[in-house]
């Protein structure tokens, strides 16, 4: 799973992210890592695997309710830099799986500059835990010991952990283990630190292990296994996972490893797999019973009632609905009933009744996908019975009207009783709980919003700060106690349990007077009283002790990143890190059709400074070179020292020879300034070399080598400059110049035409908008794209002109198929990012250019790519075209640097899906969940969504399934002239078809 892990990763991961994404795929923790704003994520086998069990699926190969209950934790995450926890019951569909409870922490995930990048996620399954809190509430005289089995569970739920160095001589000594690593084993620590592992470990296993040890070491790669090992304590089951630690020549100088204890885990599945015999040949006998029950709706329904169910089936549209003859009973009807709802509503309490109508009106507006309640019904015997109800919709109109509603009630008076009963002992049960190592409480929350905390034990003094006798008169007065910062997220998850009947989980801090900051835990069940009330009883205990150590283990593993992939001195990517940027940056440059630069940097006459002023002036020197040349690259590029006096630099994105020659001139120029070395001042100077890439070479070697090679030549020509690898930036820089003089009578010679490229409406297959593109049509030479020019426009300030020309072509357009058409029909244009710069038109010029001319505000739309959204001065613009009534979209969405924060903070109007994730998304996991994924965020936030890149019917039709509100694509034919798309838009071809498609 790790090699699979690794290759699916490759990528799309880059520097920490994929020294993380390696960390997880090894590690035998259930992990998940996402990145890219929360849009794509891995999961690790282990992962996986427990998302198989609490599914219930064998063969599920994702954990969807895992995703869902982590999409707004990592949004926080990624927006606050902060850890997260939650705690979150999963369940699978099938009504015979228990319930699982894990608990999800979420730690931010930085790059080199600190910015997070990512989110990792620990996936800790406490279900035990969950299930003791539970016997705590229904075993009055064994709370007390439950309460112990608590606190010795939380003491297991730890990771053995040991450190070994490698010799020069190929042998391995113990440096440090953990105290769980002692715990588990039985072993002093007197007995390992130090020793060879050959004189601790027992002789029938020395060689299996020795022989994974020598495998981390060679390979430099994890390795796992599993062990079963007798120890003075017993027999323990482990799951051992080592890590090689690499110095910067790339030889293994430590190993890390960890043992995650499934002893408990070994014995569970012995006494499950004895279980799972006997329910199996229950289910096979009750299998043959029912075999001709499963095979209508009919015997389904049969079966629900012998249950004790009964089934109600309504048929929204007729409003008509089938009662079942177990709903009757239940009600003491018999005979025939009015197949109203309305019977149901006049045998229904008046106090409940109010509550059942909102929650019924939230399920058929789709707000809750499920409706569950518990009320009251008037029995035809003349008493009052208790009901738990249960219903969802099952059908729904193109509209998302509900067409048909199904679901279940039974008889829960006896039940609801009970817990009536149940709740006034709970104050006795309390009392029999003082001494828990932890804080026990009820809290209430009334009808009118009113809260109260009836009951607290003592311990609320030492964890809290404030006795029970001020709780209990002021509940509020623990407010000032708990972090700013946790009281709002905390009061979310209040609400979030007492609208759900969920349980309440969270993890925060308390400031105490005496001990500072602390974290503890909250855990609670709900219950609503007869007068509607929710109480909750609880518990709270000190975790401060695993987040401290939590935060060790944090800080360790940044430690082992640095140390792998930086140089120590000058705190640059060391060769290793290097080689895996180039790479990487190769491969995006190849995918997207770029090209970037390799510069090989040597520091003239650093030998000479080394020599007379001694190695700690050199290192000084290395020092403030690299970042003199920092600072003369742009966020993106990469500077990395190999050895010696040897920089590297690689540039993105670089598809003009005068960016590649401006950079690598300003790192001449910098270098050539004296250094200050102490009280001394020296001189040197940087020969840089230059190789392009697809230009110059095809692989990352033969690009390395026409770089060193080119640098070599700068030091044969004196030194103190820059070389290309070859003569072909001349011949580019000749084709630029060309072009630019044709460009610049492109406009006057009327060589400039507009394209239209049809936006079909998805529901309706109608064309409702289009997209203006840009064709030159250049004296003796083909057509020509925008690619092919539009930079050079940019360069030379003639974006401007084109980009008015663009505006005024498109709104004439419009405004003559809106009279064609007898409505309002867009068209929309890509602006420039040059042209937020101040040089052109003001955005309130066209707002007026629209107005003069009659036209609706919307008729023109501005796409604009997302690295827009980082300019202020461009979002200044574009609020300013907005409130004019111009409507924007931003364009390949998914591909950029735009964030959540941005698309809240901006009127944006539209996203445009990139097509790269359109192409690939019937046959990529992946690229499908994106593209679902940017749809209902869109929709959430109020957004129309357009799926660039739509060539197939099958890719129209599942965007059309999952609520896209726009397609364009080659499938709706090529861009076309004005004329040829005036004929297009009055026979409107691709109605009849997506209408029965």
């Amino acid at each position: 799973m790790a090699a699979e892990f690794a290759g699916e990763t490759e990528a799309a991961l880059r520097g920490t992210l994929r020294v993380i994404a390696d960390f997880v795929a090894a590690s035998t923790l259930p992990m998940l890592l996402a990145w890219d704003g929360g849009q794509s994520h891995r999961m690790n086998e282990a992962c996986l695997q427990l998302g198989r069990r609490v599914q219930d699926a064998p063969d599920a190969s994702s954990w969807s309710s895992l995703l869902q209950a982590l999409a707004v934790p990592i949004r926080a995450c990624l927006q606050d830099g902060e850890c997260h926890s939650i705690d979150r019951r999963f369940a699978a569909p099938n009504e015979r799986s228990t319930e699982h409870w894990c608990t999800l922490s979420l730690t931010p995930v930085r790059d080199e500059y600190g910015a997070v990048v990512g989110v990792l996620c620990v996936v800790i399954e406490t279900t035990s835990l969950v299930q003791a809190l539970r016997r705590v509430e229904e075993a009055q005289r064994e709370a007390s010991a439950q309460s112990s089995e608590l606190a010795v569970l939380y003491s297991k739920m730890k990771e053995a952990v040991f450190h070994l160095s490698c010799d020069t001589d190929g042998r391995f000594r113990v440096r440090s283990v953990n105290s769980a690593f002692l715990a588990q084993t039985g072993m002093a620590q007197a007995d390992l630190i130090g020793k060879d592992v050959e004189d601790v470990m027992p002789p029938e296993r020395r060689s299996e292990v020795l022989a994974y040890y020598r495998q981390a070491a060679l390979s430099g790669k994890p390795v796992q296994w599993t062990e079963t090992r007798d120890f003075p304590n017993g027999r323990k089951y482990g799951v051992v996972s080592l890590t090689p630690v690499l110095d910067r020549h790339g030889r293994c100088s430590d190993l890390i490893g960890t043992v995650y204890d499934i002893t408990e885990i070994k014995q569970t599945k012995e006494v499950l797999r004895a279980a799972n015999a006997e329910l199996a040949q229950s289910l096979a006998e009750q299998g043959r019973l029912a075999s001709d029950l499963r095979a209508s709706e009919e015997r389904l329904g049969f079966a629900l009632e012998s249950s004790g169910e009964g089934i109600w089936d309504w048929d929204i549209l007729n409003e008509k609905v089938h009662y079942s003859r177990r709903w009757k009973e239940i009600l003491g009807l018999s005979g025939h009933v009015k197949d109203e709802f309305s019977l149901w509503f006049e045998r229904m309490h008046p106090d409940d009744m109010p509550r059942v109508e909102e929650s019924l009106r939230s399920c058929l507006r789709g707000t809750r996908t499920l409706c569950v309640d518990e009320h009251r019904l008037w029995h035809e015997s003349g008493r009052w019975i208790w009901v738990h109800a249960r219903g969802s919709v099952v059908a729904r109109d193109m509209n998302g009207n509900a067409l048909r509603m199904v679901g279940t009630i039974a008889d829960t008076t006896a039940t609801t009783e009970l817990r009536h009963d149940l709740e006034r002992s709970r104050r006795l049960l309390t009392k029999l709980t003082q001494h828990v190592p932890g804080v026990l409480f009820e809290l209430v929350m009334y009808p009118d919003g009113r809260m109260s905390c009836p009951y607290v034990s003592a311990m609320a003094s030492e964890l809290l700060g404030r006795s029970p006798i001020e709780i209990e008169a002021d509940f509020r007065c623990v407010l000032p106690r708990i972090n700013e910062r946790d009281r709002a997220r905390m009061r979310r998850a209040m609400l979030h349990s007492a609208e759900n009947l969920s349980p309440w989980r969270a993890e925060y801090r308390v400031n105490l007077p005496r001990m500072g900051e602390c974290w503890r835990e909250l855990s609670a069940i709900p219950t609503r009283s007869r007068d509607g009330s929710v109480v909750w009883h609880g518990f709270t205990n000190d975790i401060t002790e695993r987040k401290n150590t939590e935060q060790t283990i944090r800080q360790f593993q940044d430690k082992l990143e640095k140390r792998a992939h930086f140089d120590t001195l000058t705190g640059l990517p060391n060769r290793v890190l290097f080689r895996d940027r180039l790479e990487q940056d190769m491969k995006h440059a190849r995918a997207s059709g770029g090209a970037m630069a390799l510069f090989f940097i040597d520091l003239d006459r650093f030998k000479e400074v080394n020599d007379l002023l001694g190695h700690d002036a050199g290192d000084n020197l290395l020092v403030q070179a690299a970042r003199r040349i920092e600072a003369c690259l742009q966020p993106g590029d990469t500077v990395a020292r190999l050895g010696g006096d040897e920089f590297t630099v690689i540039l993105t994105s670089t598809a003009e020879v005068a960016h590649v020659e401006n950079t690598a001139q300003r790192i001449v120029d910098a270098l050539r300034v004296p250094f200050t070395l102490g009280i001394k001042k020296v001189s040197v100077s940087g020969s840089i070399g230059i190789a392009l890439y697809p230009g110059d070479a095809t692989t990352s070697e033969e690009l390395m080598r026409n770089a060193d090679q080119a640098m070599y030549r700068s030091k044969g020509a004196g030194r103190d400059q820059l070389t290309f690898f070859e003569s072909s930036m001349q011949e580019a820089a000749m084709r630029r110049l060309k072009v630019t003089d044709e460009l610049r009578d492109a406009l006057t010679g009327h060589q400039m035409e507009l394209y239209f490229h049809p936006i079909i409406d998805a529901a309706t297959g109608r064309i409702c908008k289009a997209e203006a593109l840009l064709r030159w049509h250049r004296k003796g030479a083909n057509v020509a794209l925008p690619p092919e020019f539009v930079e050079i426009a940019e360069e030379t300030g003639m974006i401007h002109d084109l980009g008015n020309w663009v505006f005024f072509e498109a709104a004439n357009w419009s405004q003559r198929w809106s009279a064609m058409l007898g409505r309002p029909f867009q068209i929309s244009i890509n602006k420039s990012p040059v042209q937020f710069q101040g040089h052109g038109l003001p955005a309130a010029s066209w707002v007026e250019y629209l107005s003069q001319r009659g036209m609706a505000r919307n008729s023109v739309a501005v796409e604009i790519g997302e690295g827009v959204l980082l300019n202020q001065a461009a979002t200044d613009t574009l609020r300013e075209l907005h409130d004019g009534g111009i409507e924007v979209a931003i364009d390949d969405f998914g591909t950029g640097y735009s964030s959540m924060t941005h698309l809240k903070s901006l009127d944006i109007d539209y996203l445009k899906i990139d097509r790269s994730f359109v192409s690939g998304m019937l046959g990529d996991a992946d690229s499908q969940a994106i593209t679902e994924t940017i749809i209902v965020m869109a929709h959430k936030l109020g957004l129309k969504v357009i799926a660039e890149g739509v060539e197939s019917r099958e890719q129209r039709d599942w965007l059309a399934q999952h609520d896209c509100d726009y397609m364009q694509g080659f499938l709706f034919g090529q861009p076309s002239t004005a004329n040829e798309f005036e004929a297009m838009l009055t026979r409107q071809p691709f109605v009849h078809e997506i209408g029965h498609a």
